[in-house]
């Protein structure tokens, strides 16, 4: 790269990195908070549940406030839509530029709508609210720069990454989700910013959880995990049946999705919102196995011998309540209830695995590589599965042997062309929303200006608007470096990009084109 090709990367570059690594920081206390917050209005959730069974008056209390909360995060949805379901999904089509979202009212939304889901017990988690707070902080600290709409999605997506990397205590898996499951791909800008968020909010996290006397790690697990060549025969069996369960699970969310699209005219999203929360209310004080985030199930079962048929009845409990929560929109996370399903589907495959010959003194580690290889399955993501797996033990030494059952359900899965579960979520709202939107297909030929966003980076590196397709290049001299060689674009001053560009607003994509290159002199081209 020429020196002042640099110059020009450099300064489109290193403002983005260190509005990241401030965002890292700011995500790192917020969450913080958020965590302990939500910790404690669980506990409280225990209790009232626990000290209301003894009376009947206060059951018919219990359900009463359990209709209330209903109806306000009912009102709550109204008034901010952004907030409804699940983060991550939420997050996802955000920083793809699929959905639009006002920053700061989607942060205090999340944030109180979280809490009413978590104070009734509602089966959802905080690492994907973690996760939309993290993208809503990152769109905070863009709107007062310069070249907002160049950067900003590089922003959230860092914010996004530092949101999981607390929320769940794992930062080189919140950069490998970032950048596998959110992005669906890895590019030098994109990594850098990423990265620059979630070690800076590591940082931060965990010199506040140092003076808080509480652990950073979302499990505290201590499992033995030397995996043995004679166990690969197994690990591929463990990872059949835990593809069984995959398959089993994005069936039953796509037979339940046509069963509510039929029942959505009979029952409003307030009745959905009101039979749910009601049902979570008699299982707090009956049965609650069915309730909260599943945090508990999860090291219930890592730790404690269970039967397979308690297994097999929870398992289709938990995967009920998440098709039910999942339609109703109710605010909260579906990280770890999706985990809580899936070490259920390993703790079976871990029974069957031990009853043909299997050591049983490597249950527990079996039991969490199933539910690794579960949420590889269901995400699509299988490097975030594996890396998750050693952050979770502590062990990074079995990869070859946590590869191989992780692997083995994703080959299954991509063969049998199952959807990523968060991409069935985000694909349904984002039809949803654009319901009755007209869409317009134009073409345009663009300059790039000197020490523009773009100036040094390769097509690829680029966050273009989503429906916005680089169609060619053409360079204003010969340049001849390796990645031209490599078979890429790296674009320089006066280079001429041709897009296509389908848009609803022709303003805003406009104008985000032009914060992409430097120059608001666009030539419209008929077709």
């Amino acid at each position: 790269m020429k020196k002042y090709d640099y110059i020009d990367y450099l300064s489109g570059s290193l403002p983005c990195i260190l509005i990241c690594a401030l965002c890292g920081c700011v995500t790192g206390a917020v969450i913080f908070l958020f965590r302990y917050a939500s910790r404690y209005i669980e506990d409280v959730s225990q209790y009232l549940y626990s000290v209301s069974k003894s009376s009947a008056l206060r059951v018919i209390a219990v359900f009463a406030v359990a209709v209330l909360l209903a109806l306000t995060m009912a009102y709550l949805h109204k008034k901010l839509p952004e907030v409804k379901g699940g983060g991550i999904p939420r997050s996802e089509g955000i920083m793809r530029g699929l959905l639009p979202f006002r920053a700061l009212s989607t942060l205090i939304g999340t944030v109180i709508g979280s809490f009413i889901s978590f104070f009734c017990g509602v089966p959802v988690g905080s690492e994907g609210p973690a996760v939309l707070i993290g993208t809503c902080l990152g769109g905070i600290c863009t709107k007062k720069t310069k070249n907002r709409l160049a950067i900003d999605r590089y922003v959230m997506s860092g914010g996004a990454g530092a949101g999981f990397a607390v929320a769940t205590g794992a930062p080189l898996s919140a950069m490998l989700f970032t950048l596998e499951e959110i992005h669906r791909r890895f590019t030098p800008m994109l990594v850098m910013a990423v990265s620059a968020s979630i070690v800076c909010s590591t940082v931060v996290n965990r010199a506040l959880c140092t003076l808080a006397g509480i652990s950073p790690s979302l499990f505290g697990f201590s499992i033995k995990s030397d995996f043995e060549l004679s166990h690969v025969g197994y690990l591929i069996l463990g990872g059949i049946i835990i593809a069984v369960a995959v398959g089993i699970f994005d069936k039953s969310l796509a037979l339940f999705k046509r069963f509510s699209r039929f029942a959505s005219g009979v029952v409003s999203p307030t009745a959905k919102l009101i039979i749910i929360f009601v049902i979570v209310a008699a299982m707090g004080l009956f049965f609650n196995e069915g309730i909260y985030s599943g945090h508990h199930i999860i090291e219930e079962i890592i730790h404690e011998d269970k039967t397979l048929l308690f297994l097999l009845a929870i398992f289709a409990l938990r995967l009920a309540m998440m098709l039910l929560v999942t339609d109703c929109g109710a605010t909260g996370g579906i990280f770890i209830p999706t985990l809580a399903i899936g070490v259920l589907a390993g703790a079976v495959a871990t029974e069957l695995m031990i009853y043909l010959g299997f050591p049983s003194e490597y249950a527990s580690a079996t039991i969490l590589l199933g539910m690794c290889a579960f949420l590889g399955g269901t995400l699509r993501a299988p490097f975030t599965a594996c890396v998750l797996f050693a952050e979770l033990t502590g062990s990074f030494t079995d990869f070859f042997y946590v590869s191989i059952a992780v692997f083995t359900v994703n080959i299954i899965t991509e063969i049998l062309a199952q959807e990523s579960f968060y991409d069935t979520v985000l694909e349904h709202t984002v039809r949803k929303q654009n319901r009755n939107l007209c869409f317009e297909t134009e073409y345009y030929t663009m300059t790039v200006s000197r020490k523009s966003f773009v100036c040094g980076k390769t097509v690829r590196d680029v966050m273009w608007p989503y429906f916005c397709v680089v169609l060619s290049v053409e360079h204003k001299t010969d340049y001849r470096d390796a990645c031209f060689n490599d078979g890429e674009k790296r674009l320089h001053e006066g280079d001429i990009i041709k897009v296509r560009v389908r848009y609803t607003d022709k303003k805003a994509v406009l104008d985000r084109l032009s914060a992409l290159v430097g120059n608001s002199d666009f030539i419209r081209e008929e077709q």
